[in-house]
């Protein structure tokens, strides 16, 4: 039987693929298989598909804003790259503090005392908890039972708090917590850090009842405690920008502001949920504890590239300068149902494709507000080959990611920007 060379399998195929991986491929094909015609099949397969893993831009067109799978928050990236003064004082030509400008400028906006900034919210728990046990004689955290969450990616609380050292204590029922069950913890189990959590990725309605932050922290004084909340959706926008854009969806959620206000001493959010940046964790609250939070000797391995702060600066000055519809993520939610119904037209004037428009909801997404939705025009095709459709839309030059609709491929423009209008058109037109 005839061989194939290694150099004649990795030519087979025009991939994109650097060369090197493509060789490495090759040679594990031709290891395990000798049959020329399976090994370059597989080859090609194989290619193709580590090819569409390689990270890049993709068009949500699914409609969930914040979408999880898809790197939650959009943002755009204004990092050159380049060398920064990230730690350096251009003052006194120097070492400097780092996060020195965007420390000051969040702060301020937040109206709290410090903020740090870590590489998620669920390494912003982590830290808080350690810190607070390694400069304090913590060995508890109470915690509702209705707020023993899990999110995605098998993240499940009671695992993160017991990594702390901490045993947790629940109290209340999972519907109903009251105020008395968290003093009645609090005289059992006296050194005690108390935590909220909100619940980002699922609700509990009917017969309920919580305690409010404001209760909480007339208890916590009582008891010389410290209280948490563990905020996660990162709600900072002002009321004034969700009126004036007819945003009503937020009107239930508690802000970061709300929360700190209310006497939380340290609040942790997510920098890529509503917060409207990137992947990170952000802390925020008492001077003191911050502090403790800083200088505690693992924070340094969960601290954020130069990359991230200097975007994390540039969405806060966004919000400082009253720019709130410049931040992607905000701009998205500004986009009336008639300008997406418009714009859709767009899409399909001169259309050779068969379509429907119709009203379907979108979602935040992202753990966020699980039972909102959105009003938004939606653009179904009418197809018989769902799969090779799908497979067109998805290996476009930059892939279009759609969802389900009463089964049939939807395009939803509350999640793609004007820009890409044209795109998903061109793509659409060669179905």
């Amino acid at each position: 039987m005839e061989n194939i060379s290694v150099n004649k399998l990795t030519d087979s195929t025009n991939s994109s693929l650097p060369r090197d991986i493509k060789v490495l491929l090759a040679r594990k094909i031709l290891a395990e298989e000798k049959n020329i015609q399976i090994a370059t099949e597989k080859f090609s397969e194989i290619v193709k598909n580590l090819e569409q893993k390689k990270q890049r831009e993709v068009i949500n067109a699914t409609g969930t804003v914040l979408h999880t799978n898809l790197g939650r928050s959009p943002n755009n990236t204004n990092f050159s790259g380049r060398y920064t003064n990230i730690e350096y004082d251009l003052n006194d030509f120097k070492r400097g503090t780092r996060n020195e400008y965007l420390t000051s400028s969040l702060s301020s906006f937040l109206k709290c005392e410090d903020v740090a900034f870590v590489n998620n919210n669920a390494s912003s728990l982590y830290l808080s908890l350690r810190a607070l046990v390694k400069n304090n004689e913590y060995e508890n955290v109470i915690i509702s039972r209705g707020e023993i969450i899990e999110i995605g990616g098998s993240y499940r609380l009671p695992e993160i708090i017991n990594e702390t050292g901490l045993k947790m204590i629940e109290v209340g029922t999972t519907n109903k917590t009251k105020l008395t069950d968290y003093t009645k913890a609090l005289k059992n189990f006296p050194n005690s850090i108390i935590l909220k959590v909100h619940r980002s990725n699922y609700s509990i309605s009917g017969f309920t009842e919580e305690v409010s932050i404001k209760e909480l922290a007339e208890i916590r004084d009582n008891y010389e405690t410290v209280l948490l909340h563990d905020l996660g959706s990162g709600l900072v926008i002002d009321r004034k920008f969700l009126e004036i854009n007819n945003i009503n969806i937020f009107n239930n959620e508690t802000s970061v502001q709300n929360s700190l206000d209310d006497g939380s001493d340290l609040v942790m959010f997510s920098g890529d949920k509503l917060f409207g940046s990137v992947q990170s964790g952000i802390i925020a609250g008492k001077n003191n504890l911050i502090e403790d939070i800083k200088k505690y000797s693992l924070f340094r391995t969960y601290r954020c590239s130069p990359s991230i702060l200097f975007e994390l600066q540039e969405t806060v000055s966004r919000y400082l300068n009253k720019d709130e519809s410049s931040i992607p993520f905000w701009h998205l939610m500004t986009q009336s149902y008639k300008s997406l119904e418009i714009r859709l037209g767009n899409i399909v004037t001169d259309s050779n494709f068969k379509f429907d428009i119709e009203e379907g909801t979108s979602l935040i997404g992202g753990g966020t507000l699980p039972e909102v939705t959105m009003k938004s025009p939606v653009l179904l095709l009418k197809e018989e080959g769902k799969s090779s459709t799908l497979e067109k839309l998805l290996q476009n030059e930059i892939p279009i990611i759609p969802h389900f609709y009463k089964n049939r491929i939807c395009i939803d423009l509350r999640s793609v920007f004007e820009d890409q209008d044209k795109i998903i058109k061109s793509c659409l037109n060669k179905l």
